[in-house]
């Protein structure tokens, strides 16, 4: 009887994979402007939605536009599988993890938006989805067989390909989030110098 893979050489990749994530999601709560308890994140998920849904300003428009974002990648990931597309198309395989990384991201960013949040480091996000995603490398490793015929070599770079892929996404949050907050910040300053309207804030 031949043995499993998972005892192959390729087992580094989710060995290395497992400490990648405890070691990200260590930095991701060393990090400033950590929210702290994410895994009560789903519930905090569904009380924002029920909050902001209604409000109907900026903060409806920020979660409809991230709700349409995640369709866009479930579909374009399940269309992919259904209709071959990762096999014929490498790029497509970059193009979902890239617009994942980065929908995780503002779904974590809109979820744990508080009062104040001008003054919080949105840099946690970046370390956080990169251990969601090595989270995510070590399931496929355990559940999934699409990697069974492939090298050592090519298991360990598509590895890290994606993860760094996905990992640009939430930079592109967390830089666009941190370039709103001085914005914001600048806004705030100039307004209680009397220079003019206060704008940019994100309505709380």
């Amino acid at each position: 009887m031949s043995s499993l893979p998972h005892t192959s050489p390729r087992l580094v990749v989710g060995v290395g994979s497992l400490l990648l994530t405890v070691l990200a999601t260590y930095v991701a709560a060393s990090a400033p402007g950590f929210p702290g308890r994410v895994w009560t994140w789903p519930y905090t998920f569904l009380v924002r939605l029920r909050r902001d849904l209604p409000r109907g300003d900026r903060v409806t428009l920020a979660w409809v536009a991230v709700a349409l974002w995640s369709v866009g990648v479930t579909a374009l990931h399940f269309g992919g599988l259904r209709y071959r597309i990762y096999t014929q198309y490498p790029w497509w395989d970059l193009l979902t993890h890239s617009m994942g990384g980065l929908g995780v991201a503002a779904v974590l960013a809109m979820s744990y938006r508080r009062p104040g949040d001008a003054a919080r480091s949105p840099w946690w996000l970046i370390p956080g989805v990169l251990a969601i995603g090595a989270g995510f490398e070590v399931y496929e490793f355990v559940f999934k067989t699409f990697w069974y015929g492939w090298t050592f070599e090519f298991y360990v770079v598509d590895t890290v390909i994606d993860l760094c892929i996905n990992t640009s996404g939430a930079v592109v949050v967390a830089v666009a989030l941190s370039w709103y907050q001085n914005e914001a910040e600048t806004n705030a300053r100039a307004s209680d110098a009397g220079d003019g309207p206060s704008g940019g804030e994100f309505p709380e």
